[in-house]
């Protein structure tokens, strides 16, 4: 079983801004090479210090520049990537309250809040995508449904149904249940 970093651990590791970047470019969430509208191939520009990397094309009378988050996931996200990557692995932890983006990150509330939301959205598509399979051959699954929406004594607003259905795997063998306890819940 692979070891887990600490975060101190991953804030050496994305000690910069480029290195933030290599990660991502590696992991297939920014690109990694980029054709002006000219043609030719742009390079990323903005090494300097303040200045945001961008992609530009360094034909004569051409110098177009994009925005390295333009077509990507990042597209519409101001934070730098390496608070982005940190936060990536605090949201992973289930450490970002308002309070820790605020002080260790340096977001604001607002900023926060859509980080989290886009990252609960990352991980609806990925287990949509991805979804997990119960039962099998000679096991019986039972499912059942609810649904959320009553007011309780018949007071305050009134809110849309929420749906919600749970399924169960009859196998209760320490042997079955431990491993599948452990994909979905930390010791």
């Amino acid at each position: 079983m692979a070891s887990v970093c600490t975060f101190r651990e991953i804030c050496l590791r994305f000690k910069d801004e480029d290195t933030a970047i290599a990660f991502f470019q590696g992991k297939g969430v920014l690109h990694q090479q980029r054709n002006c509208v000219c043609g030719h191939p742009m390079r990323i520009a903005g090494k300097k210090s303040g200045q945001a990397r961008r992609w530009r094309c360094y034909k004569a009378h051409c110098n177009k520049e994009v925005s390295l988050r333009t077509g990507t996931w990042f597209e519409g996200h101001r934070s730098d990537f390496r608070t982005a990557a940190l936060f990536m692995y605090a949201w992973s932890r289930e450490y970002t309250t308002t309070e820790f983006c605020s002080k260790e990150l340096g977001m604001s509330s607002h900023c926060a809040v859509d980080w989290k939301k886009s990252m609960r959205e990352v991980a609806a598509e990925a287990l949509l995508q991805n979804p997990l399979v119960i039962g099998g051959p000679g096991l019986t699954v039972e499912v059942d449904e609810t649904v959320f929406s009553k007011r309780k004594y018949q007071r305050g607003r009134t809110y849309p149904q929420q749906w919600v259905f749970g399924a169960y795997a009859g196998r209760r063998e320490s042997a079955s249940l431990c491993p599948s306890v452990a994909v979905v819940a930390r010791p």
